[in-house]
């Protein structure tokens, strides 16, 4: 009979288990898309050269959206980069101007 116990508390465990699988409500989203692009800005913020002091991150359901101005093609790609670390398998979308400051 201790077979019976195992499988109610399988079964009961599965049951708590559920809600968790479901998708998420939209403040539960935006949660996400801000804990993102909070962290995308502060690697930004910890660049000793301060290369990406003039580059702007939104994230919108997942959606990564870099804009602004960095000095060089290298600066673009790192940013990128670094979003893509942080982005928690979610699509980055670059629009970065490579200018001189």
């Amino acid at each position: 009979m201790p077979w019976k116990s195992l499988a109610s508390a399988a079964l009961a465990l599965a049951l708590l288990l559920i809600p968790g699988c479901g998708s998420k409500s939209p403040s539960q989203r935006a949660g996400t898309d801000q804990e993102i692009a909070r962290n995308i800005l502060w690697r930004f913020h910890q660049d000793p050269g301060k290369r990406f002091q003039d580059v702007r991150v939104t994230c919108e359901d997942l959606q990564i959206t870099l804009e602004g101005r960095v000095a060089d093609a290298k600066a673009a790609g790192d940013a990128v980069q670094i979003a893509l670390n942080e982005s928690r398998g979610s699509k980055v979308d670059s629009r970065l101007e490579v200018r001189l400051r």
